[in-house]
């Protein structure tokens, strides 16, 4: 199923321009097309796959650094 940049942009809380912006610089979901000079659309699971991707992203710098414990005490 495809779904259109207005839609796209709406999920991923970014203006159409900006979508527009990643798409010249190779960036964010991947696999549209455009149906005509002002329609582009994108694929459901490239659009599902980028989220995840951000999340994923999102999570990684959240987590808190964990030290390593050895006998002589944390290493930093």
């Amino acid at each position: 199923m495809a779904i259109k940049a207005s839609e796209v942009a709406r999920r991923i809380g970014v203006k159409t321009g900006t979508l527009g912006k990643w798409r010249r610089q190779g960036k964010g979901p991947k696999g549209w097309y455009a149906l005509s000079a002002t329609v582009v659309v994108y694929p459901e699971t490239e659009v599902q796959s980028f989220l995840r991707e951000q999340r994923a992203a999102l999570d990684r710098r959240d987590r808190p650094a964990v030290p390593t414990v050895t006998p002589e005490g944390p290493k930093q």
